[in-house]
């Protein structure tokens, strides 16, 4: 499994989850407190900002964990963001591995990380979502791992239904996922984090398994909203999200709704 976090607010350092707080997701990399599945984190470091005015994201990833690349930190300290999506990964054994593989995906003003893996994949799994992929998504996937399926999974529901949000494109995701495990006797752990600069939106699920935790925090205004796979700090504040819940942080706040049991096909 991977950690991951997101912010949303006044324009701030990239440390405000890389490395700040006391649990930051440098320290979530080496020590998780709340990781269920796997010890630690270090097969990768990604993060995708927002710069204040824009509108399309900047990425940096590195296969490297969070102190070994000699660059990562000493721009976080630098480089900031109204909004931002940052993951530490663990990677799954049989995977690809390398910066094309780790989180957070950025494709068309989206951002997205998975906390959790697709069992059996590639196999039929894979190969089920993968025949409902246009080949433009397909093309310029990089790398195929669960969670870039996941990604241009969602990006595909996003597209084909524009008019329904972020929410509505990962909740299509998770229930597509979660129809292809059911056929194949698989199980899966499906917690995301997605972000398009405007709103994060997060979903905690799972088939046939436990699903990771995802917590958010809405602090006082100047502290803007995070969500993130285990709290920052130890501060109060930090809320749950139940399992087969989305949640939504917007400039207006947070919105908490149930995940259907079934979603369109």
């Amino acid at each position: 499994m991977c950690r991951m976090a997101g912010y949303l607010g006044a324009a701030v350092p990239l440390a405000v989850l890389l490395s700040d707080p006391p649990h930051s997701l440098t320290v979530q990399a080496y020590q998780p407190r709340m990781q269920h599945e796997g010890t630690v984190n270090v097969d990768g470091t990604g993060v995708a900002w927002w710069p204040p005015g824009d509108a399309e994201p900047l990425r940096y990833v590195t296969e490297r964990p969070p102190w070994s690349d000699p660059n990562l930190l000493p721009l976080a300290a630098r480089l900031c963001g109204v909004a931002q999506l940052a993951a530490v990964r663990s990677a799954t054994p049989g995977l690809p591995f390398g910066p094309d593989a780790v989180a957070p995906f950025v494709r068309y003003g989206v951002a997205l990380a998975h906390n959790g893996r697709v069992g059996g994949f590639p196999g039929r799994v894979g190969r089920a979502l993968l025949e409902r992929l246009p080949d433009e998504l397909l093309t310029a996937a990089g790398v195929l791992t669960d969670s870039v399926v996941l990604f241009l999974t969602a990006l595909h529901h996003r597209r084909r239904q524009p008019g329904h949000g972020l929410a509505s494109a990962l909740a299509g995701a998770v229930h597509e996922v979660e129809r292809a495990c059911a056929h194949a006797g698989q199980a899966a752990t499906l917690t995301l984090l997605a972000c398009d600069g405007q709103r994060l939106v997060g979903i905690r699920a799972a088939a046939g398994m436990r699903s990771p935790t995802l917590f958010t925090r809405a602090g006082p205004e100047h502290a803007g909203l995070v969500a993130a796979s285990e709290p920052l700090d130890d501060t109060p504040g930090w809320t749950e999200v139940p399992d087969r819940h989305v949640v939504e942080l917007t400039g207006t706040g947070v919105t908490l709704t149930p995940l259907s049991q079934e979603g369109p096909r």
